[in-house]
């Protein structure tokens, strides 16, 4: 996890168009940029250069329950 902080601090200060949230709800990282190639390459080089493999999908979303009528 270090070395995974350490590696996208650094590709974030190499290009602006990279960004990087964590997701409070569903504690992913998230990893945004210019399409899907700009991004393979960020993981590409995540395994080459850090030895860090990475879990790519779409981002969980967090449901949430809400009450839409009263109760008996």
């Amino acid at each position: 996890n270090d070395i995974f902080s350490k590696a996208l601090n650094r590709f974030m200060f190499e290009d602006p168009t990279l960004r990087v949230e964590v997701d409070k709800e569903t504690h992913e990282t998230l990893i945004s940029g210019m399409g899907e190639l700009h991004l393979d390459i960020y993981c590409q080089r995540l395994d080459r250069e850090y030895n860090c493999q990475v879990e790519v999908g779409r981002p969980k979303v967090a449901y949430r329950e809400t009450c839409t009528s009263r109760s008996e």
